[in-house]
């Protein structure tokens, strides 16, 4: 059972916080639910991310099911301003010019666009090396995609257990800084609500080490013959989807006149790699 996170105003009101957490029992701890969810936690980890790849350039008009051949809808990005590109005919176009939202804007010829990044996905993966931390990024985007269920449930078990952490130092500072248990009564309680909670975070810790260790086989990805020839018969969501393994985004320069279409001088392809914390990132960024 939810809670929306509030603010006590002058006036007596609440003013209320985007934030909304479970609720909890104020003696126990434990988390209050009524009923069974509808959905599990894997169905909605798949719904987000079918969501996540759908794109409405215009507002009020349905343009998902117009994507059609073109291979960077969700990749491609406005190298002045850094919105998305849309499909606009037979080009990608700055999302933000395209609703006036401030921005010059960038217009790309999306075959040209389509068959750089092809060439340059097509040639990249089979040339990484066993060690390339590209291939670590890509196995992992790959076991996620395909057993969503197990990841949503480690995600959801990492984030209690920071929380419960939290908790547990907040409880800390209550007794040890600002003196809130006094007595033995009060003492009695902070054990048993700090012994709650460090058996809690113990539990799910072990259920982390429980957990299985999902594992893909990434090797047709490394080899340039199989590679094209999964390419080839995929269709465009197919081929989208393999690029979103390897590359983050791509950022198209403005063109220059009369100037024939150069993917090198336009296009700026932005390869997966993780931060130090181990999740994944946008921060290596190569030109092909």
């Amino acid at each position: 059972m939810p809670q929306t996170e509030y603010e006590e105003q002058a006036d007596g009101t609440r003013k209320y916080m985007n934030r909304v957490s479970p609720y909890r029992d104020p003696e126990t701890l434990e988390t209050v639910s009524i009923g069974e969810g509808i959905i599990t936690v894997g169905e909605r980890e798949l719904i987000l991310r079918k969501l996540e790849a759908r794109t409405f350039p215009l507002a009020g008009k349905r343009h998902g099911h117009k994507q059609g051949k073109s291979l960077l809808t969700g990749l491609a990005r406005c190298g002045l301003c850094g919105a998305r590109m849309s499909k606009a005919g037979t080009s990608y176009q700055c999302s933000s010019h395209r609703m006036g939202r401030g921005c010059s804007g960038v217009s790309a010829r999306m075959e040209s666009i389509d068959d750089y990044v092809t060439r340059a996905f097509l040639s990249r993966l089979p040339s990484l090396e066993p060690q390339d931390s590209l291939l670590a990024v890509i196995a992992d985007r790959w076991v996620r995609r395909e057993d969503p269920e197990v990841f949503a449930k480690q995600d959801a078990i990492e984030a209690e257990i920071v929380d419960e952490e939290a908790r547990l130092a907040d409880l800390e500072e209550a007794r040890y800084v600002r003196g809130e248990f006094t007595g033995a009564d009060a003492i009695d309680r902070y054990d048993r609500l700090a012994g709650r909670l460090r058996t809690r975070i113990e539990g799910l810790r072990a259920d982390l080490l429980r957990m299985p260790a999902p594992s893909v086989d990434i090797s047709p990805l490394l080899d340039a013959g199989r590679l094209r020839e999964a390419w080839e018969a995929d269709d465009a969501a197919g081929r989208r989807e393999r690029l979103g393994l390897a590359i983050d985004r791509v950022e198209v320069q403005r063109g220059r006149v009369g100037v024939r279409f150069s993917g090198d001088e336009r296009c700026r392809i932005v390869w997966a790699t993780r931060d130090e914390a181990g999740a994944e990132s946008t921060g290596d960024e190569v030109t092909e």
